[in-house]
């Protein structure tokens, strides 16, 4: 039965049921199957009294907070209701599929659990790959078109957080065996490349520098030694890291002319120096600096928020915040955008506890997702990676 539960997370974290389902070979969405039978099968296996251990987690407690507060502000909101029920249940499946994670990596030995974040990161970087150089089947004109392939996750950046965050699992649980680590941090880095998603390589260059200064240690080994040492390791590292994705990159334009032109030709030639990284200044419809000033004047206007649903109501917004702070802040108000920080500070104190140095890596790794991102729970990778890295807390591996 937990083989079962395992290949039905590989499939959850890697968004291969949703490419399943897209090619006809799933015939319901995965919402209205395998979520469910991944449910029924979890109460067919483990014991209701042993799972209420999970309650005691600070993210199921967070989570289940953001869960009152949607129902809550539900009556303040000008919102129908087809969108304020969409939110209550988007926020009610994150709670038990994160629950339900979270007991799975609590109780199952440590080959379990490196076979499920081990294999969801080698399906979601091997359909990047596949995706890239011979293509997945076409169900969509739009992502047929698209010159930028993202594999099973569909959209590059979302391709590139789910690989990075599973792979930062991985290397917890491979820590000590330097070859399997070096093996995961080069598939990782080429992976996310293939995406050319640019918060996907900043968010590899700082799993690197965390990594490369604590000497890849689950504990934290920090002080001016090591960190003059490791520097010189990580510049050296990087320069080799440079030089080799300088040459893929022309490889790349030279194999593939798509991406030579328009937004793919632009992100090659910043990986190359060959262009200067500009600012969107929000001239554009639906720039983000045009999102960030409309939604601040928002949050300045009401900080007590507008309400479940108001950023996702496409008839007072166009587009919603993309970034999870001011998603907060503008739908629950300031007292909540307050608890949640307070929820990444007692995060950070129990990685320095345990202590679990990749945990503190994996927050910072969330609070850059929460700047470019409004909806980081409904991430299905992110939502498992958060439970296994939950459990390295109240578990060893």
């Amino acid at each position: 039965m937990k083989y079962i539960l395992g290949v039905l997370l590989v499939l959850f974290a890697s968004y291969a049921d949703i490419f399943l389902f897209r090619i006809n070979i799933i015939p319901v969405p995965p919402a209205s199957f395998l979520i469910p039978l991944f449910l029924i099968l979890f109460l067919l296996k483990y014991s209701i009294k042993d799972f209420s251990n999970t309650f005691k987690s600070h993210s199921f407690k967070f989570l289940f907070f953001i869960f009152i507060i949607s129902i809550i502000y539900s009556a303040f909101t000008k919102s129908p209701t087809s969108v304020i029920i969409d939110e209550i249940i988007l926020n009610i499946i994150t709670l038990i599929l994160y629950s339900f994670t979270l007991h799975f990596f609590m109780v199952e030995d440590k080959k379990t659990v490196i076979f499920v974040l081990a294999t969801a990161l080698l399906v979601l970087g091997g359909s990047v790959i596949y995706d890239f150089f011979i293509g997945l089947p076409a169900y969509s004109k739009k992502l047929s078109e698209a010159v930028r392939k993202g594999g099973f996750g569909e959209n590059p950046n979302q391709a590139a957080s789910g690989i990075k965050f599973l792979a930062i699992g991985v290397l917890v649980l491979i820590n000590k065996n330097k070859t399997s680590r070096y093996l995961a941090i080069v598939f990782m880095l080429v992976t996310v490349f293939l995406t050319l998603s640019r918060s996907g390589m900043a968010s590899v260059i700082l799993i690197l520098v965390f990594g490369t200064m604590n000497n890849w240690s689950s504990k934290f080994k920090i002080n001016p030694k090591t960190a003059f040492i490791s520097s010189f390791k990580l510049i050296l590292l990087l320069s080799v890291l440079f030089i080799s994705l300088l040459s893929f990159s022309e490889i790349i334009k030279e194999n593939f002319p798509a991406f030579s032109r328009g937004a793919a030709g632009e992100r090659m030639d910043m990986f190359l120096g060959k262009s200067k990284v500009t600012v969107d200044e929000g001239g554009a419809s639906g720039g983000r600096a045009l999102i960030l000033f409309k939604y601040w004047n928002d949050f300045q206007d009401n900080p007590l928020g507008y309400g479940t649903g108001y950023t996702s109501d496409k008839r007072f917004n166009g587009l919603n915040t993309h970034n999870y702070f001011l998603s907060l802040a503008v739908n629950f108000g300031i007292l909540t955008l307050l608890v949640f920080l307070f929820y990444l500070g007692y995060g950070a104190k129990l990685s320095f506890e345990t202590p679990q140095f990749y945990y503190l890596i994996f927050l910072v790794l969330i609070i850059f997702e929460c700047f470019i991102y409004h909806n980081i729970w409904y991430t299905r990778t992110l939502l498992i990676s958060l439970a296994f890295f939950d459990s390295t807390l109240y578990k060893k591996y």
